[in-house]
């Protein structure tokens, strides 16, 4: 809607992921270094934590964009919320392993070890790399722990990347975890960005999307969002796409810290909407439960007096 006013080619604060628009800021170098280092080196595990929106799922796709395909080969799961047997089946589809008369988890465990052994023959590495791992079940996270079991005299059959919030990291943890705590390589935290680099990343895209003007969002702007978004860029996103469209609509081309002041008061209205709305829906539905139980007793007490009378009596004792 406002890219021909603004002079864009795309909208640049699209939320989904997207690697030619990924701003590398000096944290975002380092953990996609880190990303790359494991991959190049084949270590056993790795694990990138960060706050929701700092970028971890961009630098997973700007990483497995840069993966040469014909030695490397991976899995990425981005969602894993699944029990064991279709984790497996997951892993093995993904990977392009034949499914056909797998019919039990150790058929996919047996079709996965060797697949692996193969790749390693060929001199193949093999990636399993899950996203949102600090939603992972405990069984789950045991399961991915002992895949990490599948290996020859000297080197690792599968390589594992765990990329989430810092909850994660609480989970790694708890002593059930040890074992598998004391065999991560590579560890990186992924901090949000700074002033200076929330407004380098704003003006990169500006750029990447095709403006002539990189000065659209003036300093005072990007400062209030800076405060807004705590350098998480998912958040910038959502305000800088907000802020234009309410510019347009104001046939402006300059943003000022009013209309981001504008912005964020719609937003955090829609957030406080958002939850008065799960409020009144729990409020309704422990009315309906309640009303439900006073049915329940009138009834009892209608058609069952004395076993009525005998659970009141009971609780009385009590």
């Amino acid at each position: 809607m406002y890219k021909k006013f603004y002079g864009f080619k795309e909208r640049p604060f699209e939320i989904a992921p997207d690697p030619a628009f990924v701003y590398l800021s000096e944290v975002h170098q380092e953990a996609l270094a880190h990303l790359q280092y494991a991959i190049q080196e084949g270590k056993g595990f790795s694990v990138i934590t960060g706050e929701a929106g700092t970028g971890k799922t961009t630098l997973v796709r700007k990483l497995l964009s840069n993966i040469d395909g014909s030695s490397i080969r991976t899995c990425y799961i981005f969602n894993p919320i699944m029990d064991s047997t279709d984790f497996l089946n997951y892993i093995c589809n993904d990977l392009g392993i034949e499914s056909d008369g797998i019919k039990s988890r150790g058929q996919s465990l047996t079709a996965l070890h060797n697949y692996l052994l193969q790749c390693f023959t060929k001199n193949e590495k093999v990636f399993l790399i899950i996203d949102e791992a600090q939603s992972l079940e405990t069984n789950l996270l045991q399961e991915v722990r002992l895949l990490t079991n599948l290996e020859t005299a000297k080197y690792k059959l599968l390589h594992v990347i765990l990329l989430g919030q810092p909850e994660l990291n609480q989970t790694l943890s708890e002593p059930q975890f040890r074992p598998l705590k004391q065999r991560i390589t590579i560890r990186y935290h992924l901090r949000p960005l700074t002033l200076r680099e929330s407004k380098e990343y704003i003006t990169y895209r500006l750029k990447r999307a095709g403006s002539r003007d990189l000065a659209i969002f003036d300093n005072s702007a990007i400062k209030k969002i800076f405060r807004y978004s705590k350098g998480i860029p998912r958040l910038i996103n959502i305000v800088g796409d907000n802020a234009l469209l309410t510019g347009f609509s104001r046939d402006k081309n300059r943003i000022g810290k009013n209309i981001i002041q504008s912005v964020i008061r719609d937003l955090e209205i829609k957030e406080k909407s958002s939850w008065s709305q799960k409020s009144k829906s729990f409020l309704q539905a422990f009315i309906i439960l309640l009303l439900l139980v006073c049915v329940f007793c009138g009834l009892l007490y209608l058609f069952l007096p004395d076993l009525f009378n005998n659970i009141l009596g009971m609780r009385s004792y009590g």
